[in-house]
């Protein structure tokens, strides 16, 4: 039976770049994330989630306007959506007289929009490299400024001069250098200003979207996190090895990524430096996240908030000796996903294929709001009843020209090269981590056969 909309508070938990499978709770043998997995204990893990394209600017216009890239026009981080006024969730949520707050990053385009936020605290990236404003109109190097908490160093210069050595040092670029102690990181910085609205500086019912830069590169933490995880004893990923022949779509768009490591002379020590500094800066927002839902309790809101915490996208995490994120392989396109509910039962993992897309009618339906036609987005809320048997079988993602379909266990994976369409295919509830190509494999030609059909026609209905 469906519940009466309840007028509930909603905090919106969104990371950068986390891995999907990056979470204790999940059984990670490495990670750990205690108030992740307290979370998920009071609420539903999607262990089959998925994000609707990349990179980070278009994903969250996704997640925003509950619509494809074909729709919203954000095609690339620096793109503007279109039309420039495309309405998004806190617009629809602001006209139902909630109050509306954004504090970290945003990402969305056209730049100068208030985006229905009543309290805009962004900080969208604090170098200047793709876009100047995104550095010099951020709040979190206001913040640095203001308190003098970078004493040595312009933190915009040295932020530029880390993203800006991509070809020339990328263990530099991914690492970053850490410009100033764990109480100014921007990590904490979030978790803070998220707290003092909260606390107090929010009228029921309210909107937060507490929005982590992390972990996304540059992955460097101060001394605690940086030291957390021991690269020599740190094992590799399963899939670090996996063999990347008979995968065109990698050849194609990210061969030359590792060729280049090899060339400069990457061995697995490398990587285990990497992976820690990642896992480390997963577990500092982990600690943050916690201090929120511990403002959430202690602000005697706990049964009047829902909780929804998930990335705008993934990261491979050393899958094929990769990392950052594109193309649709598990790694870059599989998502944590956890919504709590109060007036649902916690405690529950989900295995229905949903997308972050879905997020859209998920909040916009608990806030009384009307979902435009134009919306490719499904309320997940009933998926979260106890009783519920129903299941979502299947979701898309796309790239420019590049798309994915899930379909059950069955992932079907469509790109281009030299204008013909080529496949990936991957059974996985048998290689979960994409080991083997299975495409050309006589035992899948019928399930492969249709998907293929519909994705095609998906991708021509998409461009």
């Amino acid at each position: 039976m469906k519940k009466e909309i309840s007028r509930k508070n909603i905090l919106f938990i969104l990371t950068d770049q986390f891995r999907f499978d990056c979470l204790s709770c999940l059984g990670h043998p490495v990670v750990k994330t205690p108030n992740l997995d307290r979370l998920a204990n009071s609420g539903t893990l999607f262990e089959n989630a998925y994000c609707a394209t990349m990179p980070c600017g278009p994903a969250r216009a996704s997640i925003f306007t509950g619509t494809y890239p074909n729709v919203h026009k954000s095609i690339d981080n620096y793109t503007n959506m279109a039309p420039p006024d495309l309405p998004v969730i806190p617009e629809y949520l602001r006209d139902k007289e909630y109050d509306t707050a954004l504090v970290g990053k945003l990402h969305l385009k056209p730049f100068h929009r208030d985006y229905g936020f009543n309290h805009f605290i962004r900080s969208d990236a604090p170098y200047t490299n793709y876009i100047e404003v995104d550095a010099t109109e951020s709040a979190y190097i206001e913040y640095l400024r203001k308190n003098n908490a970078c004493p040595d160093a312009d933190p915009i210069k040295l932020f530029t001069e880390d993203e800006a050595c991509l070809f020339s040092d990328e263990f530099r670029f991914m690492m970053g250098t850490n410009v100033t102690d764990e109480a100014n990181h921007m990590t904490t910085w979030t978790a803070n200003e998220s707290i003092k609205l909260i606390d107090g500086k929010l009228e029921q019912p309210w909107f937060l979207n507490a929005s982590f830069f992390g972990p996304h590169q540059p992955y460097l933490c101060p001394e605690r996190w940086e030291k957390m995880y021991d690269p020599d004893n740190l094992p590799l990923p399963e899939d670090f090895h996996n063999e990347i022949d008979d995968k065109p779509i990698f050849n194609k768009s990210l061969l030359h990524w590792r060729d280049g490591r090899d060339q400069r002379g990457w061995d697995e020590k490398v990587y285990r430096k990497i992976l820690a500094g990642y896992y480390g800066n997963i577990s500092m927002i982990d600690h943050y996240v916690g201090k929120i839902l511990d403002a959430v309790q202690k602000n005697d809101l706990w049964d009047d908030t829902i909780i929804i915490f998930t990335a705008d996208h993934g990261d491979y995490g050393g899958q094929f000796k990769s990392f950052y994120k594109g193309v649709g392989y598990e790694g870059s396109i599989h998502i944590p996903m956890i919504i709590r509910h109060p007036d649902y039962p916690g405690g529950k993992k989900n295995k229905s294929v949903v997308n972050t897309i879905d997020l859209f009618s998920t909040i916009l339906t608990q806030t009384g709001c009307k979902i435009p036609d134009y919306a490719e987005s499904k309320d997940l809320i009933p998926l979260l009843s106890e009783n519920s048997t129903s299941q979502e079988k299947q979701t898309f993602f796309k790239w420019h020209q590049h798309t994915v379909m899930i379909k059950d266990h069955f992932k079907l994976m469509r790109d281009e090269i030299d204008n013909k369409p080529v496949y990936e295919f991957y059974d996985l509830s048998k290689r979960p981590l994409e080991s083997v190509n299975d495409y050309t494999n006589p035992t899948y030609a019928a399930v492969i056969n249709s998907m293929r059909g519909e994705l095609d026609t998906w991708t021509q209905t998409h461009m």
